[in-house]
């Protein structure tokens, strides 16, 4: 599997949060809520070590790599040991079938697009994967063991569990899992107060997650309950114990608020107080949805799940987000394969059987109801009205966890059917290796255009700014990879990025004061101006002015944003700069000619597949593409109007 992994791993920086994950790691900083600080820790240590030998991008992306595979290994380890340790007469040759049934399961989770996507670029949700595996590995010991046996089992499950916050509180997704391999021992006997004990564990974790105190002390109410009166003397010490779990787990949040006291590059949220500390975690800067009312209609959110599960064993067979008769016919078969599974693997090893199909329910359609998304980013064009918002990007990645134990039980599925034809329990891992052959080619981030797409489009970005200049940023692709190619790469310092959606929290206009030395009136009011973030970011285009510094803005801003920053805008490289104040001229955008001819040249026309579901290479790519064809058709000096339409920036 790591193999694999390596062999289509991202060779550098890559869109999305993977710049601001890597240059956070590299500074110790705190990237966009809720933090992840043991992610981060972990990241930092991780690139002091490897990353001179392989360079800081790489060595973060080979940190994902490692995780996930890990993962493999330790869900590998629980198959084989629940397998051998169950109740049911052993056959000759049993063991063996039930090691190729666990290799099948690892190799056939660790294949499915969402955990492979994970595990070739920087992301916390890789990491997470492992500490979930681990989390499942230390109840399935808690499990195998008498109740009065196995409290440092279940400490240890608890632990993990309120460890969670502090990795990334999507592990809690594997908990109700957890709880039901703790609970069940071998011969199938239920721990009811190990499962209350557990549960109330999980209350304590989701209410430090979610920094509720309400939802921690109902936690703590139903672990008191789990004890029963004949166990009294014992009743303050273990809750004791877990209290005493739960503040060690929980002092791994206040890394952040050391790390923010020394303000490093990255800094989301400045949870240097208490109280941003708490802002940062329970990501109150977002809009959080609550379960009820539903952001989309419920059938579309439930068709979001499915067109993911219809990604997983071959999205390479189709047409990006569009589906293929063939793409379906891999997904049915698995599909039947993880029915035919379950059933196996229940017939043998009861416990796990349930437990996977646990996860499985609470990582699919348990996650769809709890998010609460809006409609996917590719569904229900034409079927809601236009003005109906859409997520942001794909959102497959927050199912990993139920597509993982699809995996397993699919590759116990497979093995199912190979004992049933007698044949060689090898040909079911061949089978469960469907995955492979299916998402390999959309996998492979070492091919065009991703390959290096996100260092391309910084470094024009950033190259293209003026020297000193104030350089606003339209979001995560167009901030994040310029954010590591300054950090970690030490491109033009000299530039002051802002990102406008970021200016409507007020932490971070009094970042952009503090770091750029710019004064500026943070409650007077712009005209024109809707929303926190434009008239912030047109008081900041003012003080620039005034301190004679130049205003430029990123090909993603719309003609309407850069009209709050300033006027007679020409298009110089791949930015446009701005030539007087806001509202000085309507003159359209003009392109210098003499500064975007060199571009012209040095940026191709993008290549590649479009087989994909992420679009943002070609996107941020095309966005780049002005300068060649202004040069190609000979445009300069183009009024504005050709140049948007021509060059295609929104």
């Amino acid at each position: 599997m790591l193999a694999c992994y390596l062999l289509t791993l991202a060779p550098g920086v890559t869109f999305w949060d993977a710049g601001e994950f890597i240059a956070a790691a590299w500074t110790f900083g705190i990237p966009h809520p809720p933090g992840t600080p043991i992610f981060v820790a972990l990241g930092h240590a991780w690139v002091l070590a490897l990353g001179p030998l392989l360079g800081v991008a790489r060595a973060m992306n080979l940190l994902s790599a490692t995780a996930t595979a890990a993962a493999g290994g330790v869900t590998a380890w629980m198959f084989v040991r629940e397998g051998n340790r169950a109740e049911t007469a052993l056959e000759r040759g049993e063991h063996e079938t039930r090691a190729w049934r666990a290799v099948a399961a690892a190799l056939c989770a660790g294949f499915m697009a969402s955990a492979w996507a994970n595990a070739t670029e920087t992301e916390v949700y890789a990491v997470a994967l492992l500490h979930g595996a681990l989390m499942l590995a230390c109840a399935a010991k808690a499990g195998d063991e008498p109740s009065d046996d196995a409290s440092r089992w279940t400490f240890a499950t608890a632990y993990a569990m309120l460890l969670a916050p502090a990795v990334h509180l999507s592990v809690l997704v594997v908990a109700p899992a957890a709880i039901a391999l703790a609970a069940r021992e071998r011969g199938g006997r239920w721990h009811l107060r190990r499962a209350a004990a557990l549960f109330g564990v999980l209350l304590v974790a989701a209410g430090v997650g979610r920094v509720s105190a309400s939802l921690v002390a109902v936690g703590i109410v139903v672990i008191l309950l789990s004890v029963t009166a004949r166990e009294r003397s014992m009743k303050l010490a273990r809750v004791a114990a877990l209290v005493t779990l739960a503040a060690i787990a929980a002092s791994a949040l206040l890394i952040m608020i050391v790390r923010a006291r020394h303000d490093p590059a990255v800094n989301q949220g400045n949870p240097s107080t208490f109280s941003a500390l708490g802002d940062v975690v329970a990501r109150r800067q977002y809009d959080v949805a609550a379960l009820w009312p539903r952001r989309a209609p419920v059938w579309l959110q439930f068709a979001n799940v499915f067109q993911y599960v219809d990604w997983q064993t071959a999205l390479g067979w189709g047409d990006g987000v569009f589906t293929s008769p063939l793409r379906v016919a891999a997904t049915l078969a698995f599909a039947l394969l993880g029915v035919v599974g379950a059933r196996a693997l229940r017939r043998d090893s009861r416990r796990l059987g349930d437990a996977m199909l646990v996860l499985l329910v609470c990582g699919t359609l348990g996650v769809a109801v709890y998010l609460n998304l809006r409609a996917g980013a590719s569904l229900g064009w034409g079927v809601l009205p236009d003005s109906t918002p859409h997520e942001a990007r794909e959102r497959d990645y927050f199912f990993v966890y139920g597509f993982w134990a699809w995996g397993c039980l699919a590759a116990c599925g497979a093995m199912a059917v190979v004992r049933a034809r007698g044949w060689s329990p090898r040909l079911a891992v061949l089978l469960a290796l469907l995955p492979l052959a299916g998402n390999w080619r959309v996998m492979d981030r070492r091919r065009e255009p991703e390959r290096d797409a996100a260092e391309r489009v910084a470094h024009a970005i950033l190259e293209s700014a003026p020297r000193d200049g104030v350089l606003f940023l339209a979001g995560d692709n167009d901030s994040y990879p310029l954010w590591y190619a300054q950090e970690v790469e030490g491109l033009r310092r000299d530039v002051s990025l802002v990102t406008l959606p970021l200016l409507s929290a007020p932490w971070y206009s009094k970042e952009v004061a503090r770091r750029t030395g710019l004064q500026w009136n943070a409650d007077e009011q712009i005209s024109g101006t809707n929303w926190r973030h434009e008239q912030q970011a047109a008081l900041i285009a003012r003080a620039a002015r005034k301190a004679g510094r130049p205003v430029a803005a990123s090909p993603l801003l719309t003609i309407a944003e850069r009209a709050l920053l300033g006027s007679e805008w020409s298009l110089a490289g791949v930015d446009y700069r701005a030539g007087a104040a806001a509202g000085a001229s309507d003159a359209a955008a003009v392109i210098d000619g003499q500064a975007t001819a060199p571009w012209g040249r040095l940026i191709p026309e993008t290549t590649g597949s479009a087989n994909d579901v992420d679009g943002a290479p070609r996107t941020m790519l095309g966005l780049l593409q002005c300068p060649r064809l202004a040069v190609a058709a000979g445009l300069a000096p183009a009024r504005g109007d050709s140049l948007e339409v021509r060059c295609n920036f929104r």
